[in-house]
């Protein structure tokens, strides 16, 4: 079974990562229950979506992510709480196609700002610490570049938070337009119907997993990325635990998805 499901999912255009992983596993259930990377499971759970129910559920665990993200910062812009709030209204009554849209061009003005604040506080801490004292590690000088260090730090998650949040509400917008559209087309085909990418390339969202950019799941699994990796620069070296929470958090609100 294990050679037929490697099969089915590079038919899928998987991440390789996902491939790899069910190697070891007799069935794709087994290989969900024991995930720890929260983007290859609602990467596939996006892929695999047949359903509009099933699109907001994968919806719903990316503002939740999104909104954990955003409280776990004390710098995340409110567009970040707007963005997660219009998606989770979205999901349960249809929040409108151009209140998504704004809240996601909101987040990404929210990283915009935050990738340049970032980048200044990165070279001011780089400057610092070529001026510093060498060998002196309490000295004034070196002070000041680890405190330029913990800025550029804040700055880099808050841009993480909002593209997270970007990429949300995307893929909230995107799903909304396939409930609009005919039932045999899926979000992609809605968002090209619509005269626009699933992915916006000024988000910093891309294809990372390996399928085509602009396809709905790729939103879906960068938004997650992004989210685990600002809720696991809240706590320094805490990737692989914000990962497995949030991997515990998806397996509570989806099921294994079905490759029949």
């Amino acid at each position: 079974m294990t050679a037929e499901l490697q099969v089915r999912l590079m038919e899928l255009s998987a991440p390789g990562q996902l491939v790899d992983w069910v190697q070891p596993f007799p069935d794709l259930e087994s290989c969900w229950n024991a995930c720890r990377s929260p983007e290859v499971m609602l990467w596939l759970a996006a892929r695999l979506c047949g359903t509009a129910g099933e699109r907001r559920a994968v919806v719903s665990c990316l503002a939740e992510l999104t909104r954990r993200a955003g409280r776990a910062s004390q710098h995340a812009d409110p567009s970040v709480e707007r963005a997660a709030c219009t998606v989770e209204t979205w999901v349960r009554t249809g929040a409108g196609l151009d209140e998504l849209l704004a809240a996601e061009r909101a987040a990404l003005d929210a990283a915009a700002w935050a990738g340049i604040v970032a980048a200044e506080q990165g070279a001011r801490a780089r400057r610092l610490f070529r001026s510093a004292p060498r060998g002196r590690a309490a000295s004034f000088g070196t002070g000041r570049a680890l405190g330029a260090v913990a800025d550029w730090r804040e700055a880099d998650q808050a841009w993480q938070i909002a593209l997270a949040a970007a990429g949300a509400a995307r893929a909230a917008a995107e799903a909304a337009r396939a409930e609009a559209a005919p039932a045999d087309s899926g979000p992609a085909d809605a968002a090209r119907a619509g005269g626009g990418a699933v992915v916006s390339g000024a988000s910093g969202i891309s294809g990372a997993s390996g399928a085509p950019a602009g396809d709905w799941e790729n939103c879906v699994g960068e938004s997650a990325h992004y989210a685990v990796r600002a809720l696991s620069r809240s706590r320094t070296g805490q990737h692989d635990a914000a990962a497995r929470k949030a991997a515990r958090l998806i397996r509570r609100r989806l099921p294994c998805p079905r490759l029949d």
